[in-house]
């Protein structure tokens, strides 16, 4: 209801042109956000359907990921003011254009936790926020199932640094067993963090993880 009054009192406008009523109008977006082709979200090799490829898979318990967009132009200022400007109409208006989620039937959407101080400076967790308009636009449940224990700066890191980093960052705190999640994240870089994240899941029975994410960078 106060979404709703506020779109009334202060409608968003479009980042690029500045028209009234979304936050990318539909001339916009067809010509500033770039699509993310499906690839291994592990290695970037190109496939037709986002699963992660063989090799990083006897390395990995993600099963694959669904990207939106590439993390540049304007999916990057969509993100940064979702991100830092407590942007709501941005996280709706992304969240409804994330990839329609693999393995719908029974399948839970979860989250990416951000980190903690990030959490308390924003007041908010993007990942979170996403997951759930996510869940409600594609009728699916949502649950917060992870918990970050751990807080390691992955930013400026090497890609080596940051699959070590991330390790036993997350803990799982809701039962999983047999159960398929849909991991939602806002930008996936080297995918060390939702891979860390499928590890924990798979070790306490989870059946299968698959990530959403707005871009890859």
């Amino acid at each position: 209801m106060l979404e709703q009054l506020l779109n009334i009192i202060a409608p968003d406008e479009c980042l690029v042109c500045g028209k009234e009523g979304v936050c990318v109008c539909k001339t916009c977006s067809e010509s500033s956000l770039l699509a993310k082709k499906p690839a291994c979200v592990m290695c970037n090799q190109l496939n037709t359907t986002g699963k992660t490829c063989p090799n990083c898979y006897s390395k990995s318990a993600l099963s694959g990921a669904s990207v939106a967009y590439r993390y540049e132009g304007t999916a990057k200022d969509l993100i940064f003011a979702m991100k830092y400007q407590n942007h709501r109409g941005a996280i709706r208006y992304l969240a409804e254009r994330l990839p329609d989620p693999k393995y719908q039937l029974g399948a839970i959407v979860s989250f990416v936790p951000s980190d903690g101080r990030s959490r308390r400076q924003r007041g908010y967790d993007q990942a979170e926020l996403l997951a759930r308009h996510y869940a409600k636009a594609n009728g699916m449940e949502f649950a917060a199932i992870l918990v970050r224990v751990k807080h390691t700066k992955q930013v400026g890191q090497s890609r080596g640094n940051r699959f070590k980093n991330i390790q036993g960052n997350f803990i799982c705190h809701k039962s999983v067993i047999g159960k398929t999640i849909i991991l939602v994240d806002d930008v996936i870089t080297t995918g060390a963090t939702v891979a860390e994240c499928a590890k924990v899941l798979k070790l306490v029975g989870a059946k299968r993880v698959w990530a959403v994410a707005v871009a890859k960078g």
